[in-house]
C-alpha cells in the first residue's frame, strides 16, 4: 500500500460543509495489480461535494444568481492502497471551504477548495481474495482549488474579489498564501534531477471535440493522461522503468485549451527516493521553444507527476 503523504488530510470545517456518497468504479479504473488510477480519485469530489453538499447549498445559489462560477485552478490527486475489485462500489467523503488570497498582481481573489477521500473494501477482481479481504482501505485523496470568476462577463468584470452579499450564515473565510501556477514545476524537497534540463516530447497533440466538456474547453482530466503517456516515453528514452504507476499529480491550470488547438509537452525527469517523476508543462505548438529551456509563464498547464512501481 502506498503511504498517503502528498495530499494533506481533511480540513476542519462545519458539518454543513461536509458530504459523502457512493462512487461506482469503471473496469478500467483499476490496474492489473488491483491499484486505483489517479483519475477515479478525482471523481470523489463530485460524489461527495458537488452532487451532495453543494447541489443546493446557499453559497452556490447566491453565486449562481450573480453569474459567478468556481473555475478549477489547481488539482492535487494521490492514489493510495489496495488491491480492490473493480466490481465493488467505493465510498467518497469530502469537505469544502472558502479562502481569500492575494495573487501575484496584488489582487484579492476568492477560492473555493474541495477536499475528498476515497475508501473501499480490500478485494480482487479475479482470483482468490487477498489477505484482509473486505477491510476498508484508503484509496486516494484529492484537493481541487477553484477561483471564483464571472466567465461570461466582460474581461474587466470577470475577477471576483468578494462574495456579493457576503457568506451565508455559519460560514467563514480563511486566508491562504498565493501559489503561482508555475510552482507546480518546482522540484519537490529531497528530489534530484535526472534530466539536466527540460526535454520536448517528440509528439504533438491536436485536440478535438472528444477532449472537451460542457465548459467549452479541453476537460481538465485530459491533461494528466497526456502527461503520464509523455512521461513513460521519456522514461523509456532514459532507460528508466516504464512498468510504473502514477501515484501523485499536481496540476496548475493557467489558460484553457480548445478543440482545434495543437500543443506540445515538455518534461524534466527526476528521482525522489525510490520513486521517479516528471515536471511538465503543456505549451502551444506555435510558441518558439529553445531546446532545454524552462517553460515560461505562458504555458497552458504546469504539472508534477510522481510514479511508483
Amino acid at each position: 500500500m502506498n503511504e498517503l503523504r502528498d495530499v494533506p488530510p481533511e480540513p476542519q470545517v462545519p458539518e454543513a460543509q461536509r458530504g459523502a456518497g457512493p462512487l461506482p468504479l469503471r473496469y478500467e479504473d483499476v490496474v492489473q495489480d488491483g491499484r486505483l488510477r489517479l483519475e477515479p480519485v478525482t471523481h470523489a469530489i463530485g460524489a461527495a461535494i458537488w452532487k451532495k453538499t453543494l447541489s443546493e447549498h446557499p453559497l452556490v445559489l447566491r453565486l449562481g444568481a450573480e453569474g459567478i462560477v468556481p473555475i478549477l485552478s489547481r488539482l492535487q490527486v494521490e492514489a493510495g492502497g489496495g488491491p480492490i475489485s473493480a466490481r465493488e462500489p467505493v465510498g467518497a467523503r469530502g469537505t469544502f471551504e472558502v479562502l481569500r488570497t492575494i495573487d501575484d498582481q496584488d489582487r484579492q481573489r476568492v477560492r473555493v477548495d474541495m477536499w475528498a477521500e476515497l475508501q473501499g473494501p480490500r478485494g480482487r477482481t479475479h482470483g482468490a481474495p487477498p489477505e484482509g479481504a473486505g477491510e476498508p482501505v484508503v484509496l486516494g485523496r484529492a484537493i481541487a482549488e477553484h477561483v471564483l470568476t464571472r466567465p461570461f462577463a466582460p474581461p474587466e468584470e470577470r475577477s471576483v474579489e468578494a462574495i456579493p452579499g457576503g457568506l451565508p450564515d455559519g460560514m467563514t473565510m480563511r486566508d491562504a498564501a498565493w501559489r503561482a501556477p508555475r510552482t507546480a514545476i518546482d522540484l519537490p524537497r529531497g528530489a534530484t534531477p535526472i534530466d539536466d534540463a527540460f526535454a520536448l516530447d517528440r509528439l504533438s497533440i491536436v485536440f478535438g471535440l472528444g477532449h472537451t466538456d460542457s465548459n467549452q474547453h479541453v476537460n481538465s482530466l485530459v491533461y494528466p493522461r497526456l502527461i503520464e503517456e509523455a512521461a513513460l516515453r521519456r522514461f523509456h528514452e532514459l532507460g528508466l522503468p516504464t512498468t510504473v504507476l502514477a501515484r501523485y499529480v499536481d496540476l496548475a491550470f493557467r489558460k484553457p485549451c480548445f478543440a482545434g488547438d495543437r500543443v506540445r509537452i515538455t518534461l524534466r525527469a527526476y528521482r525522489a527516493g525510490d520513486e521517479i517523476g516528471v515536471l511538465g508543462a503543456v505549451v502551444s505548438a506555435s510558441e518558439a521553444l529553445t531546446a532545454g529551456a524552462t517553460p515560461t509563464e505562458r504555458a497552458h498547464v504546469f504539472a508534477r507527476m510522481q510514479f511508483v512501481r
